[in-house]
C-alpha cells in the first residue's frame, strides 16, 4: 500500500517530536540524578584549558545536550564561580561532547528500544512516588528508548520521501541555494532547542539516499551548529555580563567557523566522500570535525576572546554602602532614577538578597558549631540589609508593573517580587525565631547531642547549597535547572524526615542531651525545612505546568509540622 505524501510528512513530524521528547526525558532523569554534581563539578574541573574541554564534552555526553552545559556555565560565570575565558573552552568541549552523544545514537541500536523501553517503565512505575536515583534511572532509558523508536521511523519514513519527485525538487532547489539552506537549518536548531535531534534527523534523510550533494549536506550541519549557539544567548539576554560575554562569544566562535567553511565550501566538500562509513554516519562525523576544527582553532585563544568581549560587556556597579540597593534605586528615589536593563538589574538585587541570606545561614551553622550561641550581632545586621534591599525592590518592581514591559517580563517581575517577599520572610525566621532557638538553649545551659548537632550541620550545609541553586535557577530561568531546584526542596523535605524520626528515637532511648534540647533541635528542623520551601519556591513560577494547588500548598508548610 502507498501511502500519501501528506501522511509520510505527518510521520517524519511525529518521529521527530518524539526524538525531541525523547531527548528532553532522557536529560531531565540525567539531571535530576547528576544535575547538582555536575554544577559542583564544573568550577573544579578548570585546572587547565584540557581539562576544561574533557569536562565540558562530558557533561554535554551526560546531559545529552550542549545548551543544557551553557545553562549551567552562563548561571556560573554569572556569579563569579568560573572565568570568562574557561567558560568558553568548556562550551567549546560541550559541543564536541554533544556530536559524540549524536554518532553513538546513529549506531545500529535500534534493535533495543523494547528493552529499554520495557526496563525503563518497570523501573520509573516501581518508583514513582519516591526520588530515588532509580526512578531517573528509569526515566532516562525511556528517553533513550523513544529517541531509537523515532530513528526506527525516520529510517522508515524517509526511504519514502527519498522517492518522492516532489521532495527531490525542494532538495534539489535547496542545493542550488545553499544560504537558504543554512538558514532553514539553524531556524529548525533554533526552535528545536536539540542539535542532537537535527542532526539525527537530517542524517536519517541522508541514510535513506534523499541527497547525495555534499555541500548541501555540509551546508545543513553548518546551519545546525549555528542555531545550536542561539537558545543559550536568547536565555542570557537578562543575565549578569560575565555570563553573556560567555555565550555571546561562543556564538561569535560558531559564527567564524561557519563563515570561514561556508567561504570554503566547494573545496572542502569532498570530505564528506573521504568518511568511512554509511551516509548517515558521515553527517555526523562531519558535525564532529567542525567542533574538533573549532576547539583547534579557538581553545588556546579563549582568553583573547574573553577581553574582546569585556569591551562589549561591560561591568558597572553604583558607588553606595554595602547595605544599600546596588542595582536599582532606594525606596524613595524610584520615580526619579533611570536604571538601564530594569528587570535584570532587580534580579541583580533580588540576588544580592539571596545572597545575604545564604551569608546568615552560614552564621548560624558557624554559632552552632561552635557553641557561641549568643554572638548573634551580625546575624542582625545581615538582616536589617535584607530589610533595606526587600523595601528598595518591592517599591521597583511595583514602579515596574506600571511601565511598559512585556507580559513576559511583567510576570517575572510579579515572580521576583513574590520571591523577595518569602526571601524576607525568610530572613525574620532567621534572626528572630531561630535566634531565638539558640538564645533559650543558651539560657537553659543545654547542648546538642553530639548526633543531633551532626544532624543539624548536614542540613544547613544542605540548605545553603540551595541557596546557591536558587542564584543559578534566577540567572538562567530555565525549566531545567527549575526542576533540579524543586527537586532538591523535596530531598530536604525527605531529610528533615529522617532527622526527626532519628531525633525521637534518641529520645526513646535516653540520650540526656537528647532530651533537654528537645524542643530546639525538631524547632529547628522545622525552621530549615520552612526556609528550604521559601529559597526553593522560584521553581515553580518557572515551572508554569506546576499545579498551582501544589504550590500553594508547599509555600504554606509552617511550623505546625
Amino acid at each position: 500500500m502507498t501511502e500519501s505524501g501528506t501522511y509520510e510528512l505527518t510521520m517524519i513530524l511525529g518521529a521527530a517530536t518524539l526524538m525531541l521528547w525523547g531527548v528532553r526525558m532522557a536529560r531531565t532523569g540525567v539531571m535530576r540524578m547528576y544535575g547538582a554534581e555536575i554544577r559542583k563539578f564544573l568550577p573544579k574541573a578548570l585546572k587547565n584549558r584540557l581539562i576544561a574541554l574533557l569536562a565540558g564534552a562530558g557533561s554535554a555526553t551526560i546531559l545529552q545536550s550542549s545548551i543544557a552545559v551553557a545553562i549551567f556555565t552562563s548561571s556560573l560565570a554569572a556569579s563569579g564561580v568560573i572565568p570568562v575565558a574557561d567558560g568558553l573552552v568548556l562550551m567549546l568541549g560541550a559541543d564536541a561532547g554533544s556530536a559524540i552523544v549524536a554518532a553513538l545514537l546513529t549506531l545500529n541500536l535500534k534493535a533495543f528500544w523494547p528493552v529499554l523501553m520495557f526496563l525503563g517503565y518497570v523501573l520509573h512505575s516501581s518508583y514513582s512516588e519516591t526520588n530515588s536515583p532509580i526512578k531517573q534511572l528509569g526515566r532516562i532509558l525511556l528517553g533513550i528508548a523513544m529517541i531509537l523508536v523515532a530513528l526506527t521511523f525516520m529510517g522508515q519514513v524517509s526511504s519514502a520521501l527519498a522517492e518522492s519527485e516532489l521532495i527531490r525538487t525542494i532538495i534539489m532547489s535547496l542545493g542550488n541555494e545553499l544560504f537558504i539552506a543554512l538558514l532553514l537549518f539553524a531556524i529548525l536548531t533554533w526552535l528545536a532547542h536539540s542539535s542532537i535531534a537535527i542532526l539525527l534527523f537530517w542524517a536519517s534523510l541522508v541514510q535513506a539516499g534523499i541527497t547525495d550533494n555534499s555541500a548541501l549536506i555540509i551546508a545543513a550541519i553548518l546551519g545546525i551548529n549555528v542555531g545550536n549557539s542561539i537558545p543559550p544567548i536568547v536565555m542570557s539576554m537578562n543575565q549578569a555580563p560575565p555570563s553573556r560575554r560567555i555565550v555571546v562569544g561562543h556564538g561569535l566562535i560558531k559564527l567564524a567557523g561557519v563563515v570561514g567553511c561556508f567561504i570554503c565550501l566547494r573545496l572542502i566538500q569532498g570530505v564528506y566522500h573521504i568518511v568511512p562509513g554509511q551516509p548517515g554516519f558521515r553527517v555526523v562525523v562531519l558535525h564532529i570535525l567542525f567542533n574538533l576544527l573549532l576547539i583547534a582553532f579557538f581553545a588556546w585563544q579563549a582568553g583573547t576572546i574573553a577581553r574582546f568581549m569585556e569591551r562589549f560587556f561591560v561591568t558597572t556597579e553604583k558607588t553606595t554602602d554595602d547595605n544599600g540597593p546596588k542595582y536599582i534605586p532606594e525606596a524613595s528615589q524610584v520615580d526619579t532614577v533611570p536604571v538601564a536593563f530594569p528587570v535584570l538589574s532587580l534580579t541583580r538585587e533580588i540576588l544580592r538578597i539571596l545572597g545575604t541570606i545564604q551569608n546568615m545561614l552560614e552564621k548560624m551553622l558557624e554559632l552552632l558549631l561552635s557553641g557561641k550561641y549568643e554572638d548573634t550581632e551580625e546575624i542582625v545586621r545581615m538582616e536589617e540589609k535584607v530589610d533595606r534591599l526587600f523595601k528598595a525592590v518591592r517599591a521597583y518592581a511595583v514602579f515596574l508593573t506600571r511601565k511598559d514591559l512585556s507580559n513576559a517580563e511583567q510576570r517575572k517581575v510579579s515572580a521576583l517580587l513574590r520571591y523577595t517577599a518569602s526571601l524576607e520572610n525568610s530572613g525574620d525566621v532567621i534572626s528572630k525565631t531561630m535566634v531565638g532557638i539558640f538564645k533559650s538553649i543558651k539560657r537553659s545551659d543545654y547542648q546538642f547531642s553530639e548526633q543531633g548537632k551532626s544532624e543539624l550541620d548536614m542540613l544547613f550545609r544542605f540548605l545553603i547549597g540551595t541557596a546557591q541553586l536558587a542564584g543559578e535557577v534566577i540567572m538562567a530561568w530555565h525549566p531545567d535547572t527549575a526542576e533540579l531546584l524543586i527537586e532538591r526542596k523535596r530531598e530536604m523535605k525527605n531529610m528533615c524526615h529522617n532527622s526527626s524520626k532519628e531525633h525521637v528515637q534518641r529520645l526513646s532511648q535516653g540520650v540526656s542531651n537528647a532530651l533537654a534540647s528537645s524542643s530546639g533541635h525538631l524547632d529547628l528542623i522545622s525552621e530549615l525545612r520552612w526556609i528550604s520551601t521559601q529559597i526553593s519556591s522560584i521553581g515553580y513560577d518557572i515551572l508554569p505546568d506546576e499545579s498551582s494547588d501544589t504550590e500553594a500548598e508547599e509555600r504554606l508548610i509552617g511550623h505546625s509540622e
